[in-house]
């Protein structure tokens, strides 16, 4: 094997060419890097709405919770059911919600009216999503006009301050509450009481959809017992694989970044041949010298795509820097940023910064591999007279 330290006197040589080659990759890297912290961003805000033994019932084949609907002789029947867990008073932990389109600044001008949901729940609510808490003001009264507002979409918007009044439906609506959900989706909605919101909206069918809390191990028979009933024509899943299906557009998302950072890539990909296609040109005697020393063919071939690789990892570090520095100069991290209803914040996870030093070397590996094929077929009394 030949030593790694001939690799690196070898890239200190060619400083120049070598920088530029890395750079190529840490552009590609940032770009990455920064996706990355957009789509961790969203799906975390989406996946935190799902708790451990929480299930939402919706409507048979229905994708998302406004497009669902439970009759209350339904909700009667899953109250019901001994899979469910009951409170201190034995109360069926089962909450009733009903959703609704609406505008936080209908008043502001169409690029800034936005879009969210006002949710209607009933008290049981507030123990079935157990993350939920006042930060300031306080929950609705029931059978009165007030709203609470998530703490996202409070501080997106400032017209929803406490004690602030809002016109929506039929009827002036006051805001008495800003609360949290441990950063979740919830926090981009609107909250009211269930009874009064269906008054206004004259909907008084039925819900948009069920959450409730099961006993542990109780989510077979549950979902069982749905099918088994003619009554149910429902569908039960877990409250984290639900949401899990709601993020399918972030991989849509996911996917246009790949490709713009995939058109950058086969640009430093052949910045990297480049420059390795040089090296091989100017260290022909070299070669031939290591071939007399002994080194196989494979092992100059593994040296070149060694070189090749650290000047990739060399540009991972770079672009995560330089992605880094694009974060704090611009606030990202501390914006927020919306995609259709969901306000969410820029967030990085450690796996990013793996990922950025793993596709920079991987970069830097392909950009090496033909001309340290090249390197290792040079012939041996070529490479002796070219010294």
């Amino acid at each position: 094997m030949i030593p790694v330290r001939y690799n690196l006197r070898s890239l200190m040589v060619r400083r120049a060419t070598s920088a530029m080659t890395a750079l190529v990759v840490a552009l590609v890297v940032m770009v990455l890097f920064i996706l990355s912290g957009f789509i961790a961003g969203i799906r975390g805000t989406v996946m935190q709405s799902g708790a451990s033994g929480n299930w939402i019932v919706t409507s048979r084949a229905a994708n998302s919770e406004p497009a669902s609907y439970v009759s209350r002789e339904q909700y009667e029947i899953i109250r019901s059911r001994p899979q469910v867990v009951t409170d201190t008073h034995g109360d069926a932990l089962v909450s009733p919600e009903m959703m609704t389109g609406f505008y936080p600044n209908p008043d502001a001008p169409p690029s800034k009216v936005g879009f969210t949901f006002l949710r209607g729940v009933r008290p049981v609510a507030y123990k079935v999503h157990r993350d939920l808490r006042i930060v300031s003001g306080r929950w609705p009264d029931h059978g009165a006009s007030e709203m609470v507002v998530g703490r996202k979409l409070a501080a997106r918007y400032p017209n929803l301050a406490v004690g602030s009044n809002v016109h929506f439906g039929h009827r002036v609506w006051q805001i008495v509450g800003i609360f949290s959900d441990a950063g979740s989706a919830r926090e981009s909605e609107v909250w009211t009481d269930l009874d009064v919101l269906t008054q206004d909206i004259r909907y008084n069918a039925g819900f948009a959809s069920l959450h409730v809390v099961l006993k542990p191990g109780a989510g077979e028979a549950f979902q069982q017992s749905l099918t088994t009933d003619n009554r149910l024509r429902l569908d039960a899943t877990p409250e984290r694989e639900f949401y899990a299906r709601e993020t399918g557009f972030v991989d849509e998302l996911r996917m246009l970044g790949l490709i713009v950072a995939s058109i950058l890539a086969i640009g430093s990909i052949f910045g990297g041949m480049n420059t390795m296609y040089s090296a091989v040109a100017r260290r022909t005697s070299e070669v031939g010298v290591l071939r007399v020393l002994g080194f196989s063919r494979l092992n100059v071939l593994t040296s070149f795509m060694i070189e090749s690789a650290v000047i990739g990892a060399a540009g991972g570090v770079a672009g995560i820097i330089l992605g880094l520095a694009a974060v704090e100069l611009t606030g990202l991290a501390s914006h927020l940023m919306n995609v259709g209803s969901y306000i969410f914040t820029f967030r990085l996870a450690p796996s990013a910064f793996v990922a950025g030093v793993a596709a920079g070397t991987i970069l830097g590996a392909l950009g090496g591999l033909l001309p340290a094929w090249r390197a290792s077929r040079i012939g041996l009394v070529d490479s002796l007279r070219a010294a």
